[in-house]
């Protein structure tokens, strides 16, 4: 070693290492229209959000309009939680709800996995002295023991009573259990008298990179921060909100979805009470509709051995972009560059020209293809003529054709019914499946008094028979006001076989209602009706008429 050089000691290493904690913040609005229609859905059942996700992991909104009060001896949710459940994800077991000390502002629900609630599972569970209290937030620190099995005794909260086994609690007369039993609503009946209105958020499943996962001795967790808020939709900023504060920590939900005792929602039971969220003054029930808008804080934690490392997130070294093709053989169409065809559009003494490319022609109409590859006249001078629609129509068509969608102002609501009506006769002329489809979707959606016949007419004519189903359907139900229209005339010129149609959809709907009626009737009054007049009612609002039963000679 040479004189002055540091000395250094053999074996010697100096590592660190560090962790850093953050959060991962998502938000999500959910609007609901047509508040008024779901009131009285029954306690329990839920209005859900589409699923969202947030740092790797799925969740979906549960808004009980008529309040989340009842829960079974296994605290499991009801039907509609199941129902609400399962139309946001498939095969993930419905939440239940922990029923945590009365007078708590919010319950931690779970998720169970085993059969239906018990008896009784229409009333609320009994809280029991001891049991640990919900935290401000709403958050159950603990689960409850499970309700007694009788109906009659799980009919109140109160506190401080233990569940008896012979059906009330204990220390309780006999009496009032019984009058406690009176209040609770009848097993199998929707109650609709809470009032205050729930809502909570539930984690229904992951994606290939979940973040924030802790192993914990209650299983894999996440952790985060909920902030629930009814907007004032009147702009003064008067949000209702409900959360859980950075000094109360974060939230633990469990990943297990498969665990019976797992926790997997969170949220209040008292949100909002009812009167409140209609109160015009408030803002937050406007034109029928309310928004709710949920915030997330994710709290994920990087660095350290027991950091969840598995299928960590890569950065993605080479964006790919999406397909676009579509755009680029629509860009083809509207320039007409490099086309070999020539569609010319009559109408009223006008001619336009479109430009097209016969290859592009043949190889997606069946229609085009027969023509073009024959010795017919269209296919040697290279022009065919329209002389039957709209050179709007042609244009669409032929859009649709080269890109396989409708142009961007003819999408989804934006197709009016009459130009719908047009496009089905085009693709049904043209072979074009997929936009018959299209349209045949939007008039059903679209049915109404005035449009009904004359779309009944086309689709008999362009073998749209799922169409054809709903629109007499619809025809037989309101045949009064349809007859009314010049729809309708023009529906018995065109296509008179459908009268005949029409009368057999109006009799088969009606022969099963009165036939039930009739053996009712004869049941419970001594079969009146083999000695009287039978009556019979039009549908179109004509006379009665009534006809005498013949005598046996």
């Amino acid at each position: 070693m040479e004189p002055g050089s540091p000395k250094v000691s053999p074996g010697k290493s100096n590592t660190t290492s560090r962790t850093i904690t953050d959060t991962i913040i998502g938000e999500h609005t959910h609007t609901i229209v047509g508040y008024s229609l779901i009131k009285g859905i029954g306690d329990g059942e839920p209005i859900a959000s589409e699923r969202f996700t947030v740092g790797g992991h799925e969740w979906v909104l549960l808004f009980y309009p008529d309040g989340k009060r009842s829960s079974s001896s296994d605290a499991q949710l009801g039907p509609g939680d199941a129902a609400a459940m399962h139309h946001a994800v498939a095969a993930v077991p419905p939440p239940g709800i922990v029923v945590g000390q009365p007078g708590q502002p919010a319950a931690h629900p779970h998720v169970p996995n085993g059969p239906a609630a018990a008896a009784g599972g229409g009333a609320a569970a009994v809280a029991a002295p001891g049991a640990a209290a919900a935290d401000g937030d709403g958050m159950a620190a603990a689960p409850p023991p499970p309700a007694a099995a009788g109906g009659a005794a799980a009919g109140a909260v109160i506190q401080g009573m233990v569940p008896h086994h012979h059906g009330h609690p204990q220390g309780m007369p006999a009496a009032a259990a019984m009058q406690l039993a009176r209040m609770a609503p009848p097993q199998g009946r929707r109650d609709t008298t809470n009032e205050y209105a729930a809502l909570f958020v539930a984690l229904i499943g992951e994606g290939p990179n979940p973040q924030g996962v802790v192993n914990t001795n209650e299983g894999k967790v996440v952790r985060a921060f909920h902030r629930f808020s009814l907007v004032d939709q009147t702009g003064q900023g008067r949000d209702l909100t409900k959360g859980r504060t950075r000094e109360a920590g974060a939230v633990k939900i469990s990943c297990a979805r498969q665990d019976p005792n797992a926790r997997n929602c969170h949220g209040y039971r008292k949100f909002v009470k009812r009167n409140i969220l209609e109160d015009p003054a408030r803002g937050f029930l406007v034109n029928d509709t309310i928004v709710i808008k949920y915030t997330i804080e994710l709290v994920v934690s990087t660095g350290g051995a027991l950091s969840r490392t598995v299928n960590p997130t890569k950065t993605e070294l080479i964006k790919v972009p999406p397909p676009g093709i579509g755009k680029d053989l629509a860009e083809l169409f509207h320039s007409g560059q490099n086309s070999d065809y020539v569609i010319v559009v009559e109408h009223e003494g006008q001619a336009e020209e479109i430009r097209v490319h016969r290859m592009l022609l043949e190889s997606r109409s069946p229609f085009f293809r027969g023509m073009l590859e024959s010795n017919m006249a269209e296919a040697q001078q290279g022009r065919f003529m329209v002389r039957d629609m709209l050179a709007p129509v042609v244009k669409a068509v032929l859009y649709f054709m080269y890109t396989d969608q409708l142009p961007e102002e003819l999408e989804g609501a934006n197709l009016e019914v009459a130009m719908a009506q047009h496009l089905l006769a085009a693709a049904d002329l043209y072979q074009l499946t997929r936009l018959r489809r299209i349209c045949e979707r939007r008039l059903c959606e679209s049915v109404d008094v005035e449009t009904v016949a004359t779309t009944l007419a086309l689709a008999e004519q362009n073998h749209a028979e799922e169409l054809k189903r709903v629109c007499l359907d619809f025809v037989s139900r309101n045949l009064a006001a349809v007859m009314q229209t010049d729809g309708y005339r023009h529906m018995t010129r065109s296509c008179p076989s459908l009268q005949a149609e029409l009368l057999q959809v109006i009799a088969s709907s009606n022969i099963a209602a009165p036939v039930a009626a009739g053996h009712e009737r004869g049941h419970g009054s001594g079969h009146r009706g083999h000695g009287g007049q039978h009556v019979r009612r039009l549908e179109d609002g004509a006379e009665e008429r009534r006809v005498r039963p013949r005598r046996n000679e």
